[in-house]
């Protein structure tokens, strides 16, 4: 069974085409085209708190990152990437969010070179070995800078360049890095990686931290469901956007270009199963852009139908410094694998 959250409209709580999709301890963040940032309750989709982006007639962001180390709101961070303002906007909400649209850092600038961006996409958290504090950022782009850049802290409070990863292109060849729209990413701690939904190529990249190439899925050896040769990758995945990684190492995939949410084994690139297909009814989706996991639940960003469709997730979430686990509910899951 699913259930939903939102609907159209601009009122607190629901939503005009929203894009971003989070959550933290508590809550799911969600961003939409009307440039609004809203903090819901997980449970009954109530909005508890929000704010308008600063700027917003050049456009929208297109993701959002929430670093919460500790279950503790005073020390969770939300990091925007500004899409269309070419920049990281740094938040820190506190206990109830924050009507207040002023961010406490941002850094970034229009441009092709070392510190610049085009049109940001993502960003990710390595947590420092203290797991409370932030040791490196990566923040993904396309337009042209189709890449991935690093940052690290400067010690005022803002990041500073190290370098980037990746060019526009569609290339397998693991010395020859190239995305085409990197949408979304998230670091698996443990297994000291990043993965990246590279959403134009419809393939996901599996990378060390310092951004070699582990894998593609799917790999140039991957074959149909009929054992034939996979000619074409969105014959797997269609324009996946949105990424949470799961507790056994495995992610959910939300396939904009298919309308459906996938379970992808990230070591074989086995597709575990798939949920949704393409409507306006009971657990269909149209274009979803995100995914993410609370306590026992999945969140669809069910974009074109303006609202989050909730349904029994098949694992937790990733257990690891970046995302606390959430407190038990009534619909905490029992008996995990």
């Amino acid at each position: 069974m699913s259930r939903t959250i939102g609907e159209v409209g601009i009122s607190p709580g629901q939503f005009a085409f929203p894009r971003c999709l989070d959550s933290d301890h508590r809550s799911i963040w969600v961003i939409d085209k009307a440039a609004r940032v809203q903090r819901l309750d997980a449970d009954t989709g109530r909005a508890i708190s929000g704010w308008r982006m600063p700027e917003f007639a050049a456009g929208k962001p297109t993701g959002i990152c929430v670093f919460d180390p500790t279950g503790d709101d005073k020390d969770e961070t939300l990091f925007i990437p500004d899409t269309h303002y070419h920049r990281v906007q740094i938040y820190k909400p506190g206990a109830d969010g924050t009507t207040e649209n002023a961010p406490v850092a941002s850094f970034g600038a229009y441009g092709t070179g070392a510190g610049q961006f085009i049109y940001l996409t993502d960003v990710a958290v390595l947590p420092g070995k203290d797991g409370r504090t932030v040791s490196r950022l990566y923040v993904s782009e396309y337009g042209g800078n189709d890449r991935i850049s690093i940052y690290e802290p400067d010690g005022s409070g803002n990041f500073s360049f190290v370098r980037s990863f990746g060019e526009f292109g569609d290339s397998a060849d693991p010395k020859k890095i190239q995305f085409s729209r990197p949408q979304s990413m998230e670091v698996d701690v443990a297994r000291r990686r990043l993965v990246v939904t590279d959403a134009c190529n419809h393939r996901i990249g599996v990378f060390t931290l310092d951004g070699e190439l582990i894998h593609w899925i799917p790999g140039s050896d991957a074959l149909t469901a009929d054992k034939t040769a996979l000619h074409d990758h969105s014959e797997l995945f269609r324009y996946p956007y949105g990424l949470v990684l799961l507790s056994d190492g495995s992610a959910l995939i939300s396939e904009q270009g298919a309308a459906r949410i996938t379970r992808v084994d990230l070591e074989s690139g086995k597709v575990l199963e798939r949920t949704g297909k393409p409507g306006r009814g009971d657990g269909e989706l149209i274009t979803p852009w995100g995914v993410t996991v609370h306590n026992a639940d999945a969140f669809a960003l069910d974009s074109g139908n303006n609202r989050v469709l909730c349904f029994r997730a098949p694992l937790d979430r990733l257990a690891h410094p970046n995302h606390v686990a959430a407190a038990p509910n009534s619909r905490q899951r029992e008996g995990n694998p």
